[in-house]
């Protein structure tokens, strides 16, 4: 396997591989990208038709023309928002006043292009005013549905500059080739106004402080786990603009802090998250961030149906890549819709979600255990409200921080990391979504780019840190890539929930845990419940008990494997494809009867620590 530092610096000598440009750096705030504000001027200057004439749309009128199609007029009101008339309802007094509404002397305006002809009308001639507007439209290519219509959010143009879209308020480069709310094909209508990023971009060493305290504050399996989780954030707060977003997810057990952890990301990414919610489906993303390049983040992932964070996954798998999700969904009326959707995806819970392989390689998953027992709780609570405090006030100068460094240093910095991945041994899915996550760590830690061509060249020493924090991520990946048809299976039965008897629900991983980890009555009550599913724990010595599962079609085991090809007793084939994975030489007696089953080794399981081998037997009866 190759050095991926001595790749990075092999690509580097390599112009047309990495340096494209020059780079930025020193104070963020003083390299800023000049911005364009717009908010209630959307109107055209003129409209020309093809005979090179006027088409009586004075400068400045409020109202932008979009084009007709199908007998349909579109235009952006004078509030920038999108409008479609009829030829019919063109003539109405009142369709006309609110395509003006909301500025000043919205009659006036209506006045210049259609005249006041007789005593009966009120302001303005509606006829005139219908036709001149029906006319401006025409003057234009045919209106195209497909145009892309992009609302709140972070978003590329046709600049390095990032387009801001803030609701009413749209931030652009002065340089972008625009008309009124459309830069470049993209069309920017207003909508509802949320927060935006702070007039002030967050320091290194303020987010350092923060990357410090989440590392120390949390049980993490890697010493790296919070630079991860930091980039995470980094390149999410960009939105649509970086050509590859990475989602991220964060398992954890009851009373690992995950919830508060979700909070603080969802804090640190300021308004570019719409907050933490704890229950979700692909739908109600589609419907309600349709056109968005935002964070969408969830808490508590699991779902009372599995098959529906697995469309979740699915979802965010599509939103990956630059041209994002692009979904059609029929309606009643045959004409269709189409979601749109951008950005980054947030989820936590006890055990992710089943994940094919190309999910897989769209996602970092981090691991956080159990808080130590020693831990003050008293101070533990209050260190941990400083910190979200800190988070809150940070967010909106953490998207300002990105938005300013992003023109100089985005691209160039995460090609240098997709090298860098790629040199380590791994594959080029997986050096995009590393290297999105390395990108926007390096942009949140360190003020200077990690290459500065008129320089001292490359950070050796940063690469080489970076090199250390992309290891344990690119194991995971190439175990994900390696992993067979029995591992899926096994992880997908692991995520099902199980009703209590006395309400709430509980996941299969954590009642094997805890039989493997406990002894006594508790242990044969939950050996109980795992029967509803035909499974069963075996006898065995503590945390190295084999797992029975039964043969044949279960509704609830179906339940669990919702939307997989190993429901009705397909997870036999699967799980058989695991080397170790053996017959049980006996019936075992599952809910009140002996079924014939296969055996899966206690390594396998939840709670597994060390791997000894149990012999099957009757047992009692579950």
């Amino acid at each position: 396997m190759s050095n991926g530092v001595d790749r990075v610096r092999r690509a580097l000598e390599s112009p047309e591989d990495i340096d494209s440009g020059t780079m930025g750096g020193g104070d963020p705030a003083a390299d800023a990208p000049f911005y364009h504000e717009e908010t209630m001027d959307t109107g055209p200057e003129l409209i020309e038709g093809d005979d090179g004439g006027s088409h009586l749309l004075p400068r400045g009128f409020p109202v932008q023309p979009l084009g007709m199609a199908a007998g349909k007029f579109h235009f952006l009101t004078s509030r920038g928002e999108m409008a479609e008339l009829s030829a019919h309802a063109m003539n109405s007094r009142a369709n006309l006043v609110a395509l003006v509404a909301g500025v000043d002397d919205p009659i006036g305006h209506l006045a210049t292009i259609g005249p006041v002809q007789n005593r009966r009308d009120n302001g303005f001639n509606t006829a005139i005013a219908a036709d001149t507007l029906m006319e401006a439209c025409c003057a234009l290519p045919l209106y195209d549905p497909t145009t892309p219509v992009r609302h709140f959010g972070t978003w590329r143009g046709s600049t390095d500059t990032p387009v801001v879209h803030l609701g009413e308020t749209l931030l652009a480069s002065k340089d972008e080739k625009r008309r009124g709310r459309m830069i470049g094909r993209a069309l920017f209508p207003a909508v509802p106004s949320r927060s935006g990023p702070s007039d002030s971009a967050a320091k290194a060493d303020e987010i350092a402080w923060v990357r410090d305290r989440i590392q120390d504050m949390w049980n993490w399996a890697s010493d790296h786990d919070a630079d991860v989780l930091i980039g995470c954030v980094g390149q999410a707060a960009l939105g649509q603009y970086p050509s590859w977003r990475t989602h991220t997810y964060i398992k954890g057990k009851h009373g690992s802090g995950k919830t508060t952890l979700t909070k603080i990301v969802s804090s640190l990414l300021g308004g570019m998250s719409t907050g933490v919610k704890n229950s979700t489906s692909a739908a109600a993303i589609r419907q309600t961030t349709n056109r968005q390049a935002i964070a969408r983040v969830f808490d508590e992932a699991e779902a009372d149906e599995a098959d529906a964070n697995r469309d979740v996954i699915a979802l965010f798998r599509l939103m990956s890549d630059a041209e994002g999700a692009q979904v059609e969904r029929g309606t009643s009326d045959h004409q269709g819709i189409t979601f749109q959707l951008y950005g980054a995806g947030f989820l936590s819970s006890v055990i992710p979600v089943a994940m094919t392989p190309a999910d897989r390689s769209r996602f970092v998953i981090l691991t956080i255990a159990e808080r130590d027992e020693d831990d003050n709780v008293t101070e533990q609570a209050l260190r941990l409200d400083d910190l979200q405090e800190d988070a809150r006030a940070l967010g909106p100068q953490v998207w300002r921080r990105m938005l300013d460094l992003a023109p100089d240093r985005w691209d160039r910095t995460f090609r240098i990391y997709n090298v860098l991945v790629q040199g380590l041994g791994a594959r080029a899915r997986s050096g995009d979504t590393i290297g999105a996550v390395l990108a926007g760590w390096d942009l949140m830690l360190f003020d200077t780019p990690v290459f500065d061509a008129t320089g001292d060249g490359a950070d050796m020493e940063r690469l080489e840190r970076a090199k250390i924090i992309a290891q344990p991520l690119i194991d995971m990946s190439a175990e994900a890539e390696e992993e067979g048809e029995g591992e899926r299976c096994l992880r997908t039965l692991f995520s099902g929930l199980i009703q209590k008897d006395h309400g709430g629900v509980i996941t299969v991983a954590e009642l094997i845990e805890r039989i493997n980890n406990g002894e006594g009555d508790q242990g044969q009550f939950d050996n109980k419940l795992l029967g509803r599913l035909g499974l069963r724990i075996l006898d065995g010595p503590k945390s190295g008990r084999d797992m029975f599962i039964a043969h044949g079609q279960n509704p609830l085991l179906d339940k669990s494997f919702a939307g997989s090809r190993w429901r009705k007793g397909g997870h036999r084939a699967a799980l058989e494809t695991i080397s170790d994975v053996r017959p049980s030489p006996r019936t075992v007696r599952v809910a009140g009867r002996s079924v014939r089953g296969l055996i899966v080794p206690a390594r396998f399981l939840p709670g597994w620590k060390e791997a000894p081998q149990s012999d099957p037997d009757d047992g009692v009866e579950l």
